[in-house]
């Protein structure tokens, strides 16, 4: 069920309908239905949950329960609706919302509290669609600025670490081996998969490296990323095809080059031509480029 098709339920789960609005959905039909079935999720550890199955169960033993000669419709019809209403309510419950930028794509999300994502090119990010209040939790892949309400602790959790704020406003990237946090507003708290922590402030960020969290000061006021813009210093050259197959939707032809030298320096987002030449040519690459395919070679 889409939130917008049953604006009442969605707003009830997470407490946020008026006294007017509450009063008018517990007048409704399936309400005493709906209040049983979340007092008895209080109580319930979900185990792995197969819908179909759950619902094919169910109705086979409603079919065995038939007498043979008195067909007595309304009570299956009855059983039936209430099945299905719990397995829509245990799904709405469990369900997450996914949101993606596809390669030379960026993507704007307003999450349920009005704090905001915005995604790099080449990331996505999902989040519990209810209870979002008391669980404040994002999946990451790739890179992302966060703009943060203030409320309960928000996360940010990725392969490489998470994220913890109250309020504040940060980017985070995480790509292969690349960890990275900068705060740009307020105070956040990183945390790797080593349990290693550091917290910074306004004008500070983190970079993982060799499984240790090194401060670095910033001047920039947000990432670079969002002034159309990519910079490195003293990194593999892999990293930065990469991150231009993300920035302009195509594909490096790359076996004939060497991919982890050192690269430094930067390119813009918005001029293909010129970005090729600001990274391969000091590299000493020829390329030649046919459709979305760019085929390097050593000069």
């Amino acid at each position: 069920m889409e939130e917008d098709k049953d604006p009442y339920l969605a707003k009830w789960l997470n407490n946020d309908l008026t006294n007017d609005e509450l009063e008018q959905f517990s007048t409704s039909e399936e309400f005493e239905d709906y209040e049983k079935i979340v007092k008895g999720l209080e109580y319930f550890d979900a185990p792995p949950f197969d819908e179909e199955a759950s619902l094919s169960v169910t109705l086979e033993k409603l079919q065995h329960q038939k007498k043979k000669k008195v067909i007595r419709l309304k009570p299956i019809i009855y059983s039936i609706s209430a099945a299905a209403s719990i397995l829509l309510i245990i799904g709405l419950f469990f369900n997450k919302v996914t949101h993606e930028a596809a390669n030379g794509e960026r993507f704007a999300i307003s999450l349920p509290d009005g704090s905001k994502a915005d995604l790099n090119a080449g990331s996505s990010l999902s989040y519990n669609r209810f209870f979002w209040s008391q669980n404040r939790e994002i999946d990451l892949k790739g890179e992302g600025l966060f703009t943060v309400k203030k409320g309960e602790t928000f996360k940010v959790i990725t392969t490489g670490g998470e994220v913890a704020v109250l309020g504040t406003i940060f980017n985070v990237k995480s790509r292969g081996n690349i960890f990275e946090v900068a705060c740009y507003e307020g105070k956040v708290k990183v945390q790797t998969i080593t349990n290693e922590e550091k917290i910074i402030i306004k004008g500070e960020s983190v970079i993982l490296k060799e499984n240790t969290l090194n401060k670095v000061s910033i001047s920039e006021t947000e990432p670079l990323w969002k002034k159309g813009e990519s910079l490195f210093k003293s990194i593999p050259l892999k990293e930065v095809l990469d991150e231009l197959e993300r920035q302009y939707e195509i594909t490096f032809i790359r076996t004939s080059i060497d991919g982890n030298k050192l690269f430094s320096g930067g390119f813009l987002h918005n001029n293909l031509q010129l970005a090729l030449e600001s990274v391969l040519i000091p590299m000493n690459i020829e390329y030649v480029v046919n459709g979305k395919e760019v085929k390097l070679s050593n000069k």
